[in-house]
């Protein structure tokens, strides 16, 4: 599995994204479902999926969700009187989930809330998982999680490349990778390396392409 950004950074930005959705939703009061919309729309999770490191490192959990509400027409006070509650609250253990869980997979925030496991369900599953081993959550995530068919110009725009520079970075030429966003040619026939290549560049499983 090809990750978007190192685990380190990943291990920072799971608590950033979990005191984010805590804070937004324990703490202000905010509707799970209404707040990860605003995320969803936000311009966010598209960043923060790929590592930016504004987003994953730069920026607090609380920074997070002023940001995205503000993003999103709406307002929302940074209290910094909020206390840290690490895996007492069931909100912070389902950022802190998602976050590796995406993460882990590769795939957009919004593809994992379309695909079976919205983040209503990632929040039910705080009991039983909120004390088993990643591993284990990671399996019951996939037996929920159903990735939907995803282009290459979709994953190209999620990672922020231009077709030229999915084509520097891949190796694959630019005259391909357009037939291949225009239909004219199958990536599913395109030779083993090529479809490797592509994967690497972004960022996901090469069945994904295929």
């Amino acid at each position: 599995m090809t990750h978007a950004y190192d685990k380190d950074m990943m291990l920072l930005a799971r608590d950033n994204l979990a005191v984010m959705i805590d804070y937004a939703v324990t703490w202000s009061g905010m509707d799970l479902r209404e707040f990860y919309n605003r995320w969803l729309g936000s311009g966010v999770p598209e960043m923060f999926g790929i590592g930016h490191p504004k987003f994953t490192l730069g920026m607090s959990g609380i920074e997070l969700a002023v940001r995205v509400v503000e993003n999103t027409g709406g307002t929302l006070e940074a209290d910094q009187t909020y206390t840290f509650p690490w895996e007492d609250s069931s909100f912070f253990w389902t950022g802190w989930a998602l976050c590796q869980y995406q993460w882990f997979k590769a795939d957009s925030f919004a593809s994992i809330d379309r695909g079976g496991l919205p983040i209503e369900k990632i929040h039910e599953l705080f009991n039983p998982l909120h004390e088993a081993d990643i591993t284990k959550v990671f399996e019951v995530f996939d037996s929920w999680y159903h990735p939907e068919p995803v282009s290459i110009k979709e994953l190209r725009k999620l990672n922020g490349l231009s077709q030229q520079e999915l084509a520097d970075k891949s190796g694959v030429s630019l005259r391909m990778i357009r037939a291949y966003e225009q239909g004219s040619q199958r990536i599913g026939a395109a030779e083993a390396a090529s479809v490797l290549n592509l994967a690497r560049a972004l960022h996901c499983d090469p069945e994904r392409l295929v």
